[in-house]
């Protein structure tokens, strides 16, 4: 019967359980592979190698890499919804936001995020503002009183005299 050996290094990644001691394999043994602590299994990519019946492991991608967190949450601005199904932000990973309802962009350019080398993210620049809603309307026999015309702002109403 055909036997593969000790496990292969596999970059970044160790075995799971106990096999990692065991000096030979069966054909058609698997071993899954977990990623060492700072690395995060990338999507998409097997984690699994088997032994073959040329008696060799099968070969895997480099499935762990450095990763940010998920990236950061603004009060003016959301993450695009391409942007927030990912669950691996490699570095010079850049996540662009929208505008929050409210708020519009300044520019033409959307808020953006880069995963940087050490695994943080650059800050979000404040594109969006707030909306206006206006200078207000004086009522009959009084007057409004207010230095905030954007969302969220308040203002008083006074009555005239009498």
């Amino acid at each position: 019967t055909g036997d593969c050996g000790p496990l292969p290094n596999i970059t970044h990644a160790k075995p799971r359980g106990d096999t990692k001691q065991q000096q030979s394999f069966s054909v058609g043994s698997t071993v899954t592979y977990s990623c060492v602590p700072g690395y995060t299994k990338r999507p998409f990519l097997s984690d699994t190698i088997q032994c073959l019946p040329n008696s060799r492991w099968s070969s895997l991608p480099e499935f762990c890499g450095r990763s940010c967190p998920r990236p950061p949450s603004v009060s003016f601005a959301a993450i695009s919804p391409q942007d927030q199904t990912q669950n691996f932000y490699a570095v010079n990973t850049t996540v662009r936001y929208i505008c929050r309802q409210g708020f519009e962009n300044t520019t033409d350019q959307p808020p953006t995020s880069t995963c940087l080398d050490n695994l943080t993210w650059t800050k979000v620049p404040e594109l969006c503002q707030k909306k206006s809603c206006g200078i207000p309307a004086n009522p009959e026999h009084g007057q409004v009183i207010t230095d905030d015309h954007l969302l969220g702002g308040r203002a008083s109403v006074v009555c005239d005299h009498g």
